[in-house]
């Protein structure tokens, strides 16, 4: 079975996230990949500084771009797949264990969480055109993490994942 041919870009260093898109419709639009790996770490890096308002801009930037690979996915019938490795701008402030919002003793200010958060993340498939022939099994959702992502994109790709990955999350009809 041939390898897809494969890009990856990681907006880290610069989150340029519309010029990265840019360049991901592209390259979509011209078919120069089989599969294009993208990293928006804007809710990340933004949400490290606990700064509200500047990560619910950060998440924006990320939602508008997704809008515009959607698009483009949509419009050569490929598979557009979104999820996350963590959590972190999710949740801004740190709680105590009854889900209290904890404040600094001194000023009365929420404390800042800087850190991951162990909350879900969102595994979303958009597949208008194959959409029909599978869902994501709800029981292996019900307790699935990162690990499962590689054996459902390789289904996706219609390759049969390896017994020594974790499960994928489709149940075909």
């Amino acid at each position: 079975i041939p390898s897809p041919n494969v890009a990856t870009y990681d907006l880290q260093p610069q989150m340029s996230a519309p010029e990265v898109t840019d360049r991901i419709v592209d390259a979509i639009e011209n078919q120069r990949y089989d599969v294009i790996i993208v990293n928006y770490a804007n809710g990340d890096m933004v949400g490290h500084t606990g700064a509200f308002d500047a990560t619910v801009l950060a998440v924006e930037a990320v939602d508008l771009q997704l809008g515009r690979l959607a698009r483009a996915v949509e419009q050569l019938e490929g598979i557009l797949v979104v999820t996350a490795d963590h959590g972190n701008a999710d949740e801004m402030f740190q709680r105590d264990k009854a889900g209290n919002v904890l404040r600094d003793k001194a000023t009365g200010q929420p404390v800042v969480k800087t850190s991951h958060t162990l909350n879900p993340v969102p595994f979303l498939i958009d597949d208008p055109a194959r959409g029909d022939r599978y869902e994501i099994d709800p029981e292996r959702a019900a307790t699935a993490g990162i690990a499962n992502v590689t054996a459902t994109c390789l289904e996706l790709l219609g390759f049969v994942p390896p017994d020594d990955l974790e499960p994928s999350l489709l149940r075909f009809r």
